[in-house]
């Protein structure tokens, strides 16, 4: 009798360790990365990318927000922020440095545009790389940075998941739609107010896969995909290295030299890329 108490004690000990192993909770996996869950959340996120994102100010009262993608001053910000006019343009970044910008240039085919800002010899700027990979999924965590509601909350971060992807906002009448381009979206989760406009946002890599530019409720956003325009970031700087140069050759001048007037900076432009825009007073 003691033998087979003995028995069944040895066998409840046994699965007792089995329920404890089986049942113990596990790290969330996001993107192939483990994330323990911590108190501080997505800190060494944002604290990797937070130095990349800037405040636009417009003369005037437009604004937005922006990213730096490159450590000679290149950003990008929305294009209904530039909205093709000439204007001054100041940019601040997360340390409260402010800089003007020199040249803009807006995709046609999309809702973004190019600033070039104008640095002190030797500075450098923070910058934070584009997703090379499409590899998006919906449900995905992913984290936006802006401006919301103004300079005052520059720099607000969110946290949100990808709820869609190839959202056609065209197909369902709006206005902006149709001038920007809204065709291929995607969709996220993140609360976003107005001042976010042309704000990254991230995976959980801290690579932009998206420039935020429109919503249509606080936490139902749009974002215009990073594979809509990476492969022209190369472009957008040869263009402005051909910044410093005038063309004098009447046969190599843009439309806009037509009537004796003088020809833009540069060559014409390729298909879908605004001839660059000097900021006048510079």
């Amino acid at each position: 009798m003691r033998r087979v108490v003995t028995g069944i004690v040895i066998v409840l000990i046994i699965v007792q360790m089995i329920c404890v192993v089986a049942f113990r909770p596990q790290p969330i996996t996001v993107y192939k990365t483990v994330y323990k869950t911590t108190p501080q959340g997505i800190a060494p996120q944002v604290a990797q990318v937070r130095g990349a994102v800037v405040h636009v100010a417009k003369e005037g009262p437009c604004q937005g927000s922006g990213c730096l993608i490159s450590p000679d001053g290149i950003l990008f910000t929305a294009r209904h922020v530039s909205d093709n006019e000439p204007a001054k343009y100041t940019v601040t970044l997360d340390d409260g440095k402010q800089y003007p910008v020199k040249y803009v240039l807006e995709d046609r085919e999309n809702d973004v545009s190019f600033m070039q800002l104008i640095l002190p010899p030797g500075v450098c700027t923070p910058y934070v790389p584009l997703a090379k990979e499409d590899n998006l999924r919906v449900g995905d965590a992913i984290f936006i940075f802006g401006s919301p509601l103004g300079k005052e909350n520059m720099n607000t971060v969110s946290l949100g998941i990808l709820s869609a992807k190839e959202r056609d906002l065209v197909q369902r009448g709006w206005p902006e739609a149709q001038q920007y381009n809204w065709h291929v979206m995607l969709q996220s989760t993140s609360p976003a107010f107005p001042g976010n406009s042309g704000g990254p946002v991230f995976n959980m890599q801290g690579e932009v896969i998206g420039v935020l530019v429109a919503g249509e409720a606080e936490t139902l956003n749009f974002s215009v995909p990073v594979a809509r325009f990476r492969d022209t970031i190369e472009t957008v700087r040869q263009w402005f290295n051909l910044c410093r140069f005038r063309v004098v050759d009447p046969s190599m001048r843009g439309p806009q030299g037509e009537q004796g007037e003088p020809g833009p900076v540069g060559p014409q432009g390729p298909p879908g890329i605004c001839e660059p825009n000097q900021i006048e007073g510079e």
